[in-house]
């Protein structure tokens, strides 16, 4: 046997014991104490605090085409013309259309008393994900009242799908729609994007048109506009006094214009017009204006190729009329002949145009 080593069981528990004699209790004490946690920074439990937490991680999100927003569906797709708003209510769930069919049903509960009703109502349930439960932390023996679980990541997190946003996918640098400067009379200019890679309505584009589309001699309004109309001095369907919300659709037309003719500067001549009666001018569907170094005949034969628009080509103006019409409308094409202050002529053709069918309204032929 070697003398200094130890066999057997007996040999090695001595072993242990003459190292730990040599441990101090300050060692032995700072051996015993936990580690920090390193913990989230816990924010309060609101019922919003689980978006709040989705939202802010840094991506980026759009609001989603679901039933529960027919609002806003036209700004999300403004290629796409919709139905008017009184066809709308009329043919919705709340609309007369859903009165026809309804049938009478008999229900005790219009002859109970109301505060025996409320005792009977059954709790509200949420959803097994929402996880509004106090967590509990494994190993701590403690809860924090302050968190959903989710965010300590001990459930998964909500689908944000659930408030009707999504993730916006990214868009692809050849996909990006470009920047448009749009000017009018005066040299007022804006340089902006107006439509988004998914061809949803860019962020305060329709303000930035409509402020341009303005008529003349109207004071240029702080941008962005209000969030609620101001009813001080605006006639129906003003926005604010002598400016109307230009329909979205209006931002692709000239969006398409634009991208035929990409770098060109739009300069609007007219938009919106308060005692224009009831014309397009007037609902804020129409714009009269022309492409900076572009021939009125060539963008012409873009417009008129657009569904559901009206374009009209005046030989002896500077200008290009367009306007969004109804679902359904087709293309709107005419040619004015006149000349300034002449009554309207219309033609059906023009030399280097079109040699016929130049005025046509709700024609149904396919792109070409």
């Amino acid at each position: 046997m070697v003398p200094g080593t130890v066999k057997g069981p007996a040999s090695a528990a001595a072993l242990l014991l003459a190292l730990a004699g040599c441990l101090s209790a300050g060692d032995l004490e700072a051996k015993r104490a936990p580690e920090p946690l390193d913990l989230p920074q816990l924010e309060p439990l609101t019922p919003s605090a689980w978006l709040v937490s989705e939202l802010t991680r840094g991506s980026s999100h759009r609001l989603s085409v679901e039933r529960e927003l027919p609002l806003l569906r036209r700004y999300l797709e403004p290629k796409v013309e919709r139905v008017a708003d009184w066809r709308g209510f009329w043919l919705g769930r709340y609309g007369p259309s859903s009165w026809l069919d309804t049938q009478l049903a008999w229900s005790p509960s219009a002859c109970e008393n109301r505060e025996s009703l409320v005792s009977r109502e059954a709790p509200v349930s949420l959803p097994s994900w929402f996880g509004l439960e106090a967590p509990r932390v494994k190993g701590l023996g403690v809860t924090f009242d302050v968190v959903p679980t989710w965010t300590l990541g001990l459930v998964p997190p909500p689908d944000v799908d659930v408030a009707h946003a999504a993730p916006a996918s990214r868009c692809q640098p050849w996909k990006r729609p470009q920047v448009v400067t749009v000017a009018r009379y005066g040299g007022e200019h804006e340089t902006f994007r107006l439509l988004e890679c998914d061809g949803s309505v860019a962020i305060d584009a329709l303000d930035h048109l409509s402020v341009l589309a303005r008529p003349p001699g109207t004071p240029r309004p702080e941008l962005p506009l209000p969030l609620e109309p101001e009813l001080d001095g605006a006639v129906d369907g003003e926005w604010i006094a002598e400016l109307r919300v230009l329909d979205p659709r209006l931002l692709w037309v000239v969006a398409a214009l634009s991208s035929a003719f990409p770098g060109r500067v739009v300069y609007v001549i007219s938009g919106y017009r308060r005692d224009a009666h009831d014309g397009y001018h007037h609902k804020g569907r129409a714009l009269d204006l022309f492409v900076m170094g572009v021939k009125n005949e060539d963008l012409f034969r873009v417009c008129r190729k657009l569904k559901d628009v009206g374009c009209g080509y005046y030989p002896h103006n500077t200008f290009l009329h367009i306007d969004v019409r109804p679902p359904g409308s087709g293309r709107a094409v005419w040619i004015d002949a006149s000349q300034p202050g002449e009554p309207t002529r219309y033609v059906d053709a023009w030399p280097g145009v079109v040699e016929s069918g130049a005025l046509t309204f709700g024609s149904k032929v396919e792109d070409s």
